[in-house]
């Protein structure tokens, strides 16, 4: 964003564009958190249950794992 259009943006909307960036990478950050949180618990359920083998589980879990990391390259800022 130019200095033009960040200045027109902040003019128009009360707040500067790193303030809105903030919060939607924290949100989307907040909500991969709660995702994993919530796959990891329901594979644990399942193995726990026998429901789910063991290679499923982990496999269960290392996917989880490489979202979050994803997830986190795509949300948080650089530098």
């Amino acid at each position: 964003m130019s200095a033009e259009s960040a200045s027109a943006f902040q003019t128009a909307a009360g707040f500067d564009g790193t303030t809105i960036f903030l919060m939607l990478s924290g949100t989307g950050c907040v909500v991969a958190i709660l995702w994993a949180m919530w796959t990891a618990m329901s594979a644990y359920k399942g193995w726990v249950n026998e429901r789910v083998d063991d290679n499923t589980f982990v496999y269960a879990c290392l996917r989880v794992v490489l979202l979050l990391i994803i997830f986190y390259w795509v949300f948080l800022p650089s530098g």
